[in-house]
């Protein structure tokens, strides 16, 4: 059974549509996405593929992991003509969002998942990409130590630890969209050399973590 519909996916947003539509973090978008370069092999191979495919995102404004790769994914599919985009608040959309998840995942955002032209599933990619977690802990602990040493208290612990990693992201736009870009290229490309009833392949984030 499929999860979304074509009639569903028709009803998405486009890129733009979704910048107008972000109620937090509006800036902060739109910086990661100006800041983001799609690397030329990532573009090569999805401008090379025999027919589009449908891209439903589902995605929240207000998700730090969703601040840095909702915005480069979109870059990716603004820059082709063979991805389809549709993007979804995943708040509306909670249903269908978690119909793609495992039941221990559920709420996981953002969630990015390719279909054929017939709307079979081919991919899901889920919240970001895997070698980034090392990367994201280090800026998290990093801020942390540096909020302490502050001497900040309560709201405003919250408020500077949040200034600080929406800053961090911004600033990693280019670098952290090369690794995304290149982790959902791979994803994609899984998915379509498996047979339609092997897929989905499935790339981002696990839970639990496996152990190092």
């Amino acid at each position: 059974m499929m999860a979304i519909s074509r009639d569903k996916f028709e009803q998405g947003m486009t890129t733009q549509e979704y910048i107008d539509y972000i109620k937090v973090n509006k800036q902060p978008f739109i910086d990661i996405y100006n800041g983001v370069e799609v690397p030329e092999d990532t573009r090569a191979f999805f401008e090379g593929l025999e027919e589009p495919l449908n891209l439903a995102v589902f995605t929240s404004d207000w998700c730090g992991d969703a601040m840095s790769t909702t915005p480069a994914i979109l870059k990716l599919a603004d820059a082709t003509d063979k991805l389809n985009l549709q993007v979804f608040s995943r708040d509306d959309e909670l249903e269908i969002t978690n119909s793609f998840l495992p039941e221990n995942r559920a709420g996981t955002v953002p969630v990015f998942v390719t279909f054929d032209a017939e709307m079979g599933e081919i991919s899901r990619f889920i919240e970001t990409a895997r070698s980034l977690v090392p990367q994201i802990d280090a800026m998290d602990d990093a801020i942390a130590q540096e909020v302490a040493s502050d001497g900040a208290t309560g709201d405003e612990v919250r408020a500077a630890t949040r200034g600080k990693r929406t800053a961090f992201r911004v600033g990693k736009a280019k670098d952290w969209g090369d690794v995304i870009l290149r982790e959902f290229q791979q994803v994609v490309a899984e998915g379509l050399q498996m047979a339609p009833g092997q897929r989905p392949s499935e790339g981002g984030t696990q839970w639990p973590p496996p152990e190092e």
